[in-house]
């Protein structure tokens, strides 16, 4: 009896790693195929509701990778302390009107935040972030898609069918681009059809927060999508109202040396191997968007010292100059 005792029992093992193993398969096969997306769920007919992008996770089960809200707590001395709460998403919303050689034009900008970048990483730090930028003609069409991190690095430029080859840079190739690593597209095709409902998909590496893909995506695909995240569609400049006891701060240091950085954003390590030949002791810190007289930075894209002014991301027709974009 003691040998069949035993068959029983590896035969009893056996059927039940192959139950676990099977749910292991299937589990990771269904991540892979329909990962989480955050979307801006607005209901309204305005540009920045229109083209709110959406947001899929490589790796969701880390609460750093989730997209956040920001906000402020006691410190142990009951001083304000800003950090990302990742248990509700935000994505932060603003319009820019610029003109060009080519007429007017409107940005429409985009900003999400991170709980941190872990220290395993060259980027690490706390309440990291990043920026996307829509730009329409006066048909409110998209010719470009602009996105870069909050600290300026990581910058991708893709335009879309509606922008003639013409205003592209020299040698532009169509095969894509690659991004510090990461290969992006260097191309979309709107199809000269697209409608109101179309939406752009980005998905965002796992633990430094890299854009990795984007693509389009119509209603019907991020409305029935089984993981869907409803994210939060604010103003940009609630960034600076933060909630804390009976009063409100800004996201962004309003003071000091400090003065148009994100709070607590602080990079160790890009300080102590990049800040030396770069020449900005703050390389890699997350910062305020807009006009260097009322932040106190310049949101500069290029690691070239004598280029900054010219690359600022703010002053969008110097910085579309700068790297060669022609409207």
């Amino acid at each position: 009896m003691r040998p069949q005792r035993l068959i029983l029992q590896f035969i009893a093992a056996l059927l039940m790693l192959l139950s676990v193993s099977c749910t292991g398969i299937h589990q990771t096969k269904r991540a892979a195929e329909i990962p989480p997306q955050y979307v801006a769920v607005e209901h309204s007919n305005s540009l920045l509701a229109r083209y709110a992008p959406i947001f899929s996770l490589e790796d969701p089960t880390k609460s750093y990778n989730k997209i956040g809200t920001p906000a402020v707590r006691e410190d142990k001395n009951g001083r304000p302390d800003v950090y990302i709460d990742p248990n509700k998403a935000t994505i932060y919303a603003m319009e820019q009107k610029f003109k060009d050689s080519g007429g007017n034009y409107t940005n429409l900008i985009y900003r999400v935040h991170f709980e941190k970048t872990p220290y395993k990483y060259l980027t690490a730090g706390r309440n990291p972030g990043l920026i996307f930028i829509v730009t329409l003609n006066q048909k409110n069409q998209p010719l470009l898609v602009t996105t870069v991190h909050t600290c300026g690095c990581y910058l991708a430029i893709i335009p879309t069918s509606f922008l003639p080859k013409e205003s592209y840079p020299e040698n532009w190739s169509l095969d894509g681009q690659d991004v510090y690593g990461e290969h992006l597209p260097s191309f979309i095709d709107m199809k000269e059809s697209v409608d109101a409902q179309h939406k752009y998909v980005f998905s965002i590496r796992s633990g430094t927060h890299r854009i990795m893909h984007l693509d389009l995506s119509t209603e019907n695909d991020f409305t029935s999508h089984a993981d869907f995240v409803t994210a939060a569609l604010k103003p940009m400049a609630s960034l600076r109202k933060l909630r804390f006891g009976d009063s409100k701060i800004s996201f962004f240091e309003t003071e000091g040396s400090r003065k148009g950085y994100v709070r607590n954003s602080h990079k160790p390590f890009e300080r102590l191997l990049m800040s030396w030949w770069v020449m900005d002791w703050r390389i890699g810190e997350d910062k305020d968007l807009g006009s260097r007289e009322k932040t106190g930075t310049t949101f500069y894209t290029s690691l070239k010292f004598w280029a900054w002014k010219k690359s600022d991301l703010w002053n969008f027709a110097n910085f579309l100059d700068y790297w060669g974009w022609k409207l």
